[in-house]
Parts: C-alpha cells; sequence; structure tokens
C-alpha cells in the first residue's frame, strides 16, 4: 500500500543535468526545455526585442518576457505557457511579477547573488500581492475600507520585514552607519503602494465605461478618418487630452466645432478603452 504520509524529496541538480536530460521532440518543447529556456534566459537576463524599449531595471536571475513571445519559442498555446508559469510557481520554481503586458520572471537559482538579492525579492513579493489585493477593489469584490485596511497592513508588514533586514546587515558588518539607511526602503515601499493604487484608481474609474455604446468612434474613425491610423492615433491622443484635462484647449485648436466633436467622443473612447482593459485582465 501506498503511504500517503511521505514527505516530498528535495532534489539539487546542476544546470547542466537539465542539459543532459533535454530531449529534443520536434520544435515543440518539452517542459524540461521549457524550464531550461527559463534558466538561460534569467542567466542571461533576457529581455524580449519588444520590452527593450521600456523602463525595468532587471536584478540577477531575472528576465522580462511575454506570454506570446514565450509561446512562439516554445510552440505552445498561450493558455499552456501561463498554465506551465502558473504550476511552475506554485512548486517554488520561479516568482512572477506582472506588468502590463509582460512578466518578470525570477528563478531561485542558489548562488552568490541570493543575499543582495533578497530586498529587490521582498519588493517584488509585495508588489505582486499588492496588485492581487487591488485587483479585487477594481472589479468589485472589495469595498475601499477592506482594502484600505488590508494595504496598510501589507505595507506595515514589509517595512517591518525590510528594517529587521538591515538591523541585520548592521550587526553582521558592525556598522552603525548602516541603520541610518533603514527609512529609505520604508519609503520605497510607501511610494511603491501609493503608485499601484493611484493606477487601480484610474482602472476602477475606467472599468465603468466598459458598457457603454463605442460604435460613435468606431464610425468616427471608418467615415470621417477614412480608415486612416495615423490621423486615429493624433485623434487618440487629443481625446485622452479631454478625458484628464477637459478644460485645457485641444492641442491648440481653437475651433469650438472641433473640440464639441472631440468632446462627443470621450465616452466611446472611454468605452473602448475600458474594453481594451478587461481583455487584458481575462489574458493575465
Amino acid at each position: 500500500m501506498k503511504n500517503k504520509q511521505e514527505k516530498p524529496a528535495i532534489i539539487l541538480a546542476d544546470v547542466e543535468v537539465f542539459d543532459y536530460l533535454k530531449e529534443k521532440v520536434g520544435d515543440r518543447k518539452t517542459r524540461t526545455e521549457a524550464y531550461c529556456d527559463l534558466l538561460d534566459k534569467s542567466s542571461a537576463n533576457f529581455v524580449s526585442p519588444f520590452l527593450r524599449k521600456m523602463p525595468c531595471e532587471l536584478q540577477p536571475n531575472q528576465c522580462h518576457v511575454t506570454v506570446s513571445d514565450l509561446a512562439e519559442s516554445w510552440h505552445w498555446h498561450r493558455a499552456t505557457v501561463r498554465s506551465f508559469l502558473e504550476t511552475m510557481e506554485s512548486f517554488g520554481q520561479l516568482k512572477r511579477t506582472k506588468l502590463t503586458k509582460s512578466v518578470v520572471i525570477t528563478m531561485p537559482i542558489q548562488s552568490d547573488h541570493t543575499e543582495r538579492t533578497g530586498k529587490v525579492q521582498c519588493t517584488s513579493d509585495f508588489a505582486i500581492q499588492l496588485q492581487e489585493i487591488l485587483s479585487d477593489w477594481v472589479i468589485g469584490r472589495a469595498n475601499d475600507t477592506e482594502t484600505g485596511t488590508i494595504c496598510g497592513q501589507l505595507v506595515r508588514q514589509v517595512k517591518d520585514e525590510m528594517s529587521r533586514r538591515n538591523d541585520c546587515q548592521c550587526a553582521d558588518s558592525g556598522n552603525d552607519a548602516l541603520s541610518g539607511a533603514s527609512d529609505s526602503p520604508g519609503s520605497d515601499i510607501q511610494e511603491t503602494a501609493l503608485c499601484y493604487i493611484a493606477q487601480a484608481a484610474l482602472q476602477k474609474a475606467l472599468r465603468k465605461s466598459r458598457f457603454d455604446d463605442g460604435s460613435p468612434l468606431m464610425d468616427f474613425f471608418r467615415l470621417e478618418l477614412a480608415g486612416e491610423w495615423t490621423a486615429f492615433i493624433e485623434t487618440a491622443k487629443e481625446l485622452a487630452g479631454i478625458v484628464f484635462a477637459p478644460e485645457k484647449e485641444v492641442a491648440g485648436i481653437a475651433i469650438d466645432e472641433y473640440v464639441e466633436l472631440l468632446k462627443s467622443l470621450r465616452k466611446p473612447f472611454l468605452s473602448l478603452a475600458a474594453k481594451a482593459q478587461e481583455t487584458d485582465r481575462q489574458n493575465q
């Protein structure tokens, strides 16, 4: 009879072992090959070509990728890639920091850099937890009071943890001068929390427009702009300006009729933006 109480075994293996175990089967990568690919990418601080213009400073053992890039490279479906990453994260073999349309993957490789990356990992975990909390608030699963209380608790918890780490580093080094730097990480954590809350508030406000009719803007693109994408890009930029500063003159244009036309397209513009936001949320 199988012993149901047996404890899982932890196995340590070098990258060379996985290189040996890799078995090429056509163009589609096996799970082992996909895992090895993430190891290679994180070791090289790989950044997908599409993301190289985005400001994102990687730490050791991190790579910045998109699900679409991995799906194309591995010859997998995007849903399969997401499922694989979720499963490997549940096994503790990687950590994900979800960004807009991309993800920073951290591979927990034991090395001389492990101690130095403790602060970065703590911040990454904090960002992930904060995004999950605020996600429930955006879609209405949590109210303002609940969300504020949990966010405050999380911020205090992370600040206390970082403070303890700084104290340990000061004790190990015997240098009391380092204790003065403990305020900086806490300030960074607080600023990070405020930034994510501000972003979530915009998402929550935008989400209210998802059921509005976006067809007038589609008609405007098709009929008035004759399907010209550059003209629509310029119009979208002006519409965004109206959304955030409705009293401001649009791109220096003083033609009242044109401004009024743009204002009439404000709700359809928000409707399309809200639908895009919902699609991104479902694909994450």
